[in-house]
């Protein structure tokens, strides 16, 4: 069956949407396969054609939601040399964001499966893979010592996953348009450029 079958997506969100109930009721230790079977009023083996158990579900959307990031990183080109074009950068965000709001069962299953350690993590390595070439480049002194690229990273990752995790717990209180912009303003308006990144404001 193919993933783009109507069925099976209308499947995938019960499945999505009933893990995401449950995680809102009782710890992901308690959960079974029969509970989320029961909670999407599908059966058992309808679950296993999907996934071979809850841990795989569990990672099955957190590899979706970073897919996504990637592809739409891909598409947005957002850097050129050491240039970074901020209002693609900001639209690049606000969809992701916006494609996180319309699908809140997976923000929140993200929310609650992982801890921001392991987001930061997974995002720093998703930055490693798309901006080596920019990071190569920053220039980063304190004392006369050159920063770690591997500091830096941290230091975005930290600022993109805590604004994220908060919108979530938030129960996206703030427009994702706005809080694309935001969150761009307070890194492009002195961080990036203090690492040596050229603030590009043309579209």
């Amino acid at each position: 069956m193919k993933f783009t079958d109507i069925r099976y997506l209308r499947t995938e969100k019960l499945i999505f949407d009933a893990f995401a109930k449950l995680l809102s009721e009782k710890p992901y230790e308690k959960i079974t396969v029969q509970d989320i079977a029961d909670e999407a009023m599908i059966n058992r083996a309808t679950f296993y054609a999907h996934y071979a158990d809850k841990d795989e579900l569990q990672k099955g959307i957190q590899q979706q939601v970073l897919g996504e990031m990637s592809a739409m990183i891909d598409g947005a080109q957002i850097t050129n040399g050491n240039r970074v074009k901020v209002k693609r950068a900001e639209k690049l965000l606000a969809d992701f964001y916006h494609d996180l709001e319309k699908n809140s069962a997976i923000a929140k299953i993200v929310l609650r499966s992982i801890s921001q350690e392991i987001m930061q993590e997974k995002f720093g390595t998703l930055l490693h893979e798309k901006y080596d070439h920019l990071l190569a480049k920053l220039n980063v002194t304190e004392s006369g010592e050159q920063a770690p690229t591997e500091f830096i990273v941290a230091y975005l990752t930290s600022i993109f996953t805590g604004t994220l995790l908060w919108w979530i717990k938030s129960d996206f209180a703030m427009p994702a348009k706005e809080l694309a912009r935001l969150v761009l303003t307070l890194i492009s308006n002195g961080h990036l450029t203090v690492m040596g990144v050229i603030i590009d404001r043309e579209d």
